[in-house]
């Protein structure tokens, strides 16, 4: 379960009601707390690796994908954290709604080469847009893009 995977790894001399209030504030709360973690959707376990990193005050956070599993009001929560961690985040993302909560910088990995998008995420859409349908002569459907 979340609460004896946090008693026996994450948080060993804490209180039941201490590792109960820190997973409730990444959103693992009443019954899911209790249960078996294999029974756990893939958001709720998300939630409690979310909880765990945060116990573990890292310098630097690699994020590949965190939001494939989430909701918007779990990937809103995850943007408001990221945005009030005190160290560096690397986010690799095609969520058009986390993006445009945290970026601070944009860099583009394409044929081999990364470099930095001067510019915002909705800028980039719009011009990632007009390329395609230049290049095709039709309107561009981006399919990771075009909800965000």
């Amino acid at each position: 379960t979340p609460i004896q995977f946090f008693k026996d790894v994450v948080m060993p001399s804490a209180e039941q009601d201490k590792i109960r209030s820190w997973l409730g504030r990444y959103g693992c709360a009443g019954s899911v707390q209790t249960q078996v973690m294999g029974q756990l959707s893939a958001g709720q376990k998300a939630r409690i690796v979310f909880a765990k990193m945060a116990n573990d005050k890292p310098h630097l956070i690699l994020l590949d994908e965190p939001t494939n599993a989430l909701d918007m009001n779990a990937i809103d929560s995850l943007a408001r954290a990221i945005n009030q961690f005190k160290g560096g985040v690397i986010l690799v993302s095609h969520d058009m709604r986390l993006i445009s909560q945290v970026a601070k910088e944009l860099w583009i990995c394409d044929h081999k080469k990364v470099e930095e998008y001067k510019g915002d995420i909705m800028k980039f859409k719009l011009a990632m847009r007009k390329q395609i349908k230049s290049a095709s002569g039709k309107p561009a459907a981006l399919a990771q893009h075009i909800n965000g």
